[in-house]
């Protein structure tokens, strides 16, 4: 990844106070682009951050104490995020677990973590906790963010953002004030390893320095524009990461609308300038894009513009015969790639294996 523009910073030490500041700091820029009955919607980060808040007073009230555990069971939506950083904001330390786990895979993680509370996005997801409740003693909460359905006696995200409000906002930064460094972030569960998944403690200053690294190294352009289209689980690290620099930056992330088949529409609807993204995804716009190209255009194409691509990121001209070919090649084959990823993509990055499994 290139160096870019330097992006803006809220100034936070830990995780735990980045919302706060990051609202304080973007106010009214988007934050979150989401669909809502088909039209996408957008949420300020003064907006995200008062929804966090509440969520976090909530989670106060319902006793949740600095360094307790709670579990966070759904898919990549903007309730995600609302929910880890209302827990991360209380001083207590998130632990993912993928969606697609089975009920006992979601018991080994509860357990061996000591969650007190966990947060399931839909009744599909509190059945697997119900399933084996029975054997979580220090289980106390469920909160479900969608309801319908049977949910059992799990109280819903918006019932718990009406008990935050009962609480003094400043609660909130007060907790988060208390959080160091050196204290627990997130436990986030190992996938693809033999046996049951290995809990890595990663701290406040784990993630805060790889939030550091990757603003240094240019994640986004740095003048206020980006926007990030997400659809890999949030449970992952590397889903996480990005989130926390976006939030970081005062960017834009844009969440899939819950079908991986609408992924490639999507992208032609958000118009996004950088995609995470697992390798199934650039082959299926690499059919798209190369279907009716003859194959001698596009090895061509993809020798001149790894040259001009090679020369460009060592800072050297490019020579006038190098560039006539690229603009040749970028007239006749690169502006559909750009097209096919919605016209504006500045970086495109390949997750990890793993992720891949959990998506396709």
């Amino acid at each position: 990844m290139e160096a870019g523009t330097e992006v803006t910073r809220t100034g936070s030490k830990t995780i735990a106070d980045l919302m706060e500041l990051a609202a304080a700091k973007y106010g009214d820029a988007t934050a979150i682009r989401h669909k809502v009955d088909g039209a996408w919607q957008d949420v300020s980060f003064t907006e995200l951050g008062g929804i966090a808040s509440e969520i976090s007073r909530g989670l106060i009230d319902l006793g949740i104490a600095k360094g307790d555990r709670v579990a966070l069971l759904a898919n990549t939506r903007p309730e995600w995020t609302y929910a880890d950083f209302g827990i991360t904001s209380t001083g207590a330390v998130v632990v993912p677990i993928y969606p697609t786990n089975a009920p006992e895979e979601c018991h080994w993680v509860i357990s061996d973590s000591g969650a007190v509370a966990i947060v399931c996005e839909d009744a599909e997801q509190v059945a697997k906790v119900t399933a084996v409740r029975d054997r979580l003693p220090d289980l106390k909460h469920v909160i479900v963010m969608i309801p319908g359905g049977d949910t059992g006696d799990a109280i819903t995200l918006d019932e718990l953002r009406e008990r935050g409000r009962g609480l003094d906002p400043s609660v909130v930064g007060e907790r988060a004030a208390a959080v160091t460094p050196e204290d627990p972030y997130t436990f986030i569960y190992t996938s693809g390893t033999t046996g049951n998944p290995k809990g890595c403690v990663l701290l406040h200053r784990n993630y805060h320095s790889v939030l550091d690294m990757v603003l240094r190294r240019g994640l986004f352009a740095g003048n206020g524009d980006d926007v990030t289209y997400l659809y890999l689980p949030l449970a992952h690290a590397f889903a996480l990461i990005i989130l926390l620099a976006s939030t970081e930056a005062g960017t834009t992330i844009a969440y899939f609308g819950g079908d991986t088949k609408q992924i490639i529409a999507e992208l032609n609807e958000v118009h996004p300038t950088y995609l995470p993204s697992v390798p199934r995804i650039f082959e299926k716009i690499y059919t798209l894009v190369t279907a009716n190209a003859p194959a001698e255009l596009i090895e061509q194409a993809v020798a001149v513009g790894a040259k001009v691509r090679a020369l460009q990121a060592a800072g050297e001209p490019v020579p006038a015969e190098l560039q006539a070919g690229f603009d040749e090649a970028d007239e006749k084959l690169f502006s559909n790639v750009r097209a096919a990823f919605g016209g504006h993509l500045r970086e495109a990055v390949t997750g990890a294996a793993p992720i891949a499994r959990e998506i396709l």
